[in-house]
């Protein structure tokens, strides 16, 4: 929350020093989710693989003219997933197995700032980079077939960068890259292992809005 709240207090200033002629929109931005799970010191023991999920929310903007610099901010739902394959050494015999495919429902606050340039009245292009409070809103166990062992982070801070189209000056395309700044979650006591891993989930994501 102190990360986030130094990022406002810099938005707020921002906004404050911006000209009376800015311009200003909001509309609808949605896409998709291309997640992977990392996990710190495991040796090997687990795999992540690619999981694809969705989010959606409302979004503002703001441009100051003429030199293109500006801010915007969404507040998304966003759904991700999470799936490891695992292998344990037990007695000398190799033991693989998979967790449950890991529903993961984020409320998302990034907040972006965008340098927007462009090649014509119809088309253009921004360049965007900045923070994202995530705030987790399901269930934090994490279980692999033999119980529960570890548990998601109710909050995380992560940092997009990004760059995408806008057209007609309403519609805009564009990709992400979001890169998780501490750990998603935490394994614990994995069979009869003493050690913590750290899990981290970084995010490409494809988006679409439209700004009225």
């Amino acid at each position: 929350m102190k990360k986030l709240s130094v990022v406002l207090m810099c938005m707020v200033a921002f906004l404050w020093a911006a000209p009376a002629n800015a311009q200003f929109k909001w509309g609808l931005e949605g896409g998709v989710n291309l997640s992977k799970a990392s996990i710190k010191g495991d040796g090997g023991l687990f795999d992540a693989s690619n999981r694809t999920g969705w989010f959606v929310g409302p979004k503002v903007q703001m441009t100051m003219p003429v030199i293109g610099l500006g801010i915007d901010a969404s507040l998304l739902y966003s759904q991700k997933y999470m799936k490891l394959d695992y292998s344990i050494d037990e007695g000398g015999e190799i033991v693989s197995a998979s967790s449950p495919n890991k529903s993961m429902p984020y409320l998302e606050i990034p907040i972006n700032l965008r340098y927007n340039f462009g090649f014509s009245s119809l088309v253009g292009v921004y360049l965007a980079t900045g923070p994202q409070y995530n705030w987790y809103l399901g269930s934090r166990n994490l279980t692999f077939g033999r119980g529960s062992l570890g548990s998601l982070e109710r909050s995380t801070f992560s940092w997009n960068v990004g760059a995408g189209v806008t057209l007609l000056s309403h519609l805009q395309v564009g990709v992400t890259y979001n890169i998780a700044m501490g750990e998603t979650g935490k394994l614990e006591g994995v069979y009869d292992a003493l050690q913590e891993f750290d899990v981290k989930n970084n995010t490409w994501q494809v988006r679409l809005a439209y700004l009225f």
